[in-house]
């Protein structure tokens, strides 16, 4: 499906030249002279490079076309992370440069969305945001201060996140996946 460069957004996964790339930033640049552009950074799908590319406004670019399966999270080995297709319950190995910083999300038996292009898996699609229960809080310490003030928690997964200081060991808390930050507490 072909674009015009203006409709480029964050997330998208373009065709460039045969191959796959993820938009991992977008800016409509108009300078006082010259011609408006897209100045966009772009992430290879497979091997994980880096690009950044100029677009003119006028022209077209490929969006790539792809499906989108449910499928439930296995386990991790040295080639990488097993999936299974919840309709047909054939499995699928995402190699950890696929997977990046998304690894801390994965949680055995979890379903989530993966990108299937011409048969094979390209990428990994988390939710907004995942439920996770806090396994060390800081003691609270009152102050006579007017404003909530953040402190850092460890939660199930390993990861920390500023939390406010009502935040107890034991409590879920929603984190957001795109930001890795705390939202709100669950129970």
């Amino acid at each position: 499906m072909q674009l015009v460069a203006t409709q480029i957004r964050t997330g998208m996964i373009l065709d460039l030249e045969g191959d796959l790339y993820r938009v991992t930033d977008c800016l409509h640049v108009t300078p006082g002279k010259g011609v408006a552009c897209m100045q966009t950074k772009l992430k290879h799908i497979i091997t994980g490079k880096n690009l950044e590319k100029r677009f003119r406004s006028a022209d077209r670019v490929e969006k790539a076309e792809f499906d989108e399966r449910t499928m439930q999270y296995l386990y991790a080995d040295q080639s990488g992370h097993i999936f299974m297709d919840n309709e047909n319950y054939e499995q699928f190995n995402l190699s950890n440069e696929m997977i990046g910083e998304q690894v801390i999300y994965l949680t055995a038996e979890t379903s989530y969305s993966v990108m299937f292009h011409d048969g094979a898996p390209i990428s990994l699609s988390l939710p907004n945001s995942v439920e996770l229960k806090v396994t060390m809080a800081p003691p609270e310490i009152k102050k006579a201060t007017a404003s909530a003030s953040l402190r850092p928690v460890e939660l199930e997964n390993g990861m920390s996140v500023n939390a406010p200081a009502f935040i107890k060991e034991g409590d879920i808390v929603r984190v957001n996946t795109d930001t890795n930050e705390y939202m709100e507490r669950v129970r």
